[in-house]
């Protein structure tokens, strides 16, 4: 494996380059598309960046490959490795990272369409035909991801099923997975007087950000903080027992597997005289302070209204992402 060659998800800098390259180097696959797209590549691409579907490989500070990522339709849509500075692990490396992400979002069976001369190498990589191809023409290949999955992974993609819960759950939400942390601490009682574990820099961050509502007279008082796999589950079946339909439960909560809580840096919040979980803490002066002043200790609203996720607003749902600095990426 090459040390030096690294893959990420583009940045919006970087679009109209690799708008061109596709205009460019991909004009079999520009005369598959409608003339619409044809004409709007940067736009279309534009749209993978909030999911992270467009993914570039970099060695040496030179772009030397791309990929996209369709969600939709659980596919590789496109991929370029550029001639002359790319290599079969970079090629092998850019397919598994499009895989991992694809699994990320709980697809389970991931499909492209190549030229003749790709097909032995992808075969190489799992691929297996689904269609016969005429001589010359491209083919479609397809491969199942869940064998790569993680134990995890699985016992999610179990529960789902369990519960009833749509297996395009992740897709249709635009929501990944996210594995439970296994190094959170408490930072005391919640307002139910029960334990609350973060992960340790959301609690750090939580610290802080707590201290300096403080003096401006604000108390931000925890409800929920990290929630194992096993938690959300019975938060759902609490639900369905109530004959709750599973659409409504979904608007409201993430379905095990895919909850910010599991990661540790996911906070609910209220204030005194607010009642917790409700759309009346964003009249509180709490909900402004954290609007104006949150981002400066890593805190983020996931679910604002009319959210992309077409989940209700939770205006006391609070995530920590933490900082990254692009230079080390």
């Amino acid at each position: 494996m090459n040390p030096t060659l690294r893959i990420r998800p583009a940045r919006r800098a970087e679009l109209s380059r690799l708008a061109g390259l596709i205009r460019n180097r991909l004009p079999d696959l520009m005369k598959t598309q409608p003339a619409t797209q044809r004409e709007n590549i940067e736009k279309n691409l534009l749209k993978l960046l909030p999911d992270e579907s467009l993914l570039i490989a970099i060695e040496n500070r030179q772009l030397v490959g791309m990929a996209a990522l369709d969600l939709d339709r659980a596919r590789l849509m496109a991929m370029y490795l550029d001639p002359k500075a790319a290599h079969a692990d970079a090629t092998r490396r850019l397919v598994r990272a499009v895989e991992k992400h694809a699994r990320s979002f709980g697809i389970g069976r991931l499909e492209c369409t190549v030229k003749p001369q790709a097909w032995s190498f992808m075969e190489k990589l799992g691929y297996q035909a689904t269609v016969t191809a005429g001589e010359g023409e491209p083919v479609t290949l397809a491969r199942d991801l869940v064998e790569d999955a993680e134990d995890w992974q699985r016992r999610v993609a179990e529960l789902h099923r369990e519960l009833g819960i749509p297996s395009n759950y992740g897709v249709r939400y635009r929501l990944r997975m996210i594995p439970e942390n296994t190094d959170c601490l408490s930072i005391g009682a919640d307002i139910f007087d029960r334990d609350i574990q973060l992960d340790r820099a959301a609690a750090d961050a939580w610290k802080a950000m707590k201290t300096d509502a403080q003096r401006s007279n604000i108390e931000l008082q925890p409800v929920s903080g990290f929630r194992t796999v096993a938690y959300q589950a019975g938060l759902i079946r609490k639900k369905l027992n109530a004959n709750t339909p599973m659409g409504r439960i979904l608007r409201s909560s993430a379905a095990p597997g895919y909850s910010e809580h599991h990661s540790g840096c996911a906070l609910d919040l209220t204030t005194p005289g607010v009642s917790p979980l409700s759309a009346e803490f964003s009249m509180s002066r709490a909900y402004e302070w954290l609007k104006a002043r949150a981002g400066m200790y890593g805190f983020h609203e996931s679910y604002p209204n009319n959210n992309r996720h077409n989940i209700d607003w939770e205006p006391w749902h609070w995530c920590y992402h933490r900082h990254v600095d692009p230079r080390t990426t």
